[in-house]
């Protein structure tokens, strides 16, 4: 199984540009802005994460509480 982590870094000059490119109707399809970036032949880099690590979901306000419970039980906040 799969499960998707988005990290998203840009560059001044990339975003420049991204802001005056017209939302394709793929991205809008499937709601995702980085099908924009790839139709207009921008390159995202992609990296596969080893291990047991999982995530935790963060998808309503709700959910930080619980991220961040979460963390204070791990020690790491």
């Amino acid at each position: 199984m799969w499960q998707h982590v988005g990290l998203y870094a840009y560059r001044r000059e990339f975003l420049l540009a991204f802001v005056k490119l017209a939302p394709t109707d793929l991205e809008r399809a499937e709601s995702l802005e980085q099908l924009r970036a790839l139709e207009n032949g921008f390159a995202i880099r992609v990296a596969t994460i080893e291990g047991s690590w999982r995530s935790v979901p963060v998808d309503v306000p709700g959910d930080i509480a619980l991220v961040e419970a979460l963390l204070r039980k791990t020690g790491r906040c």
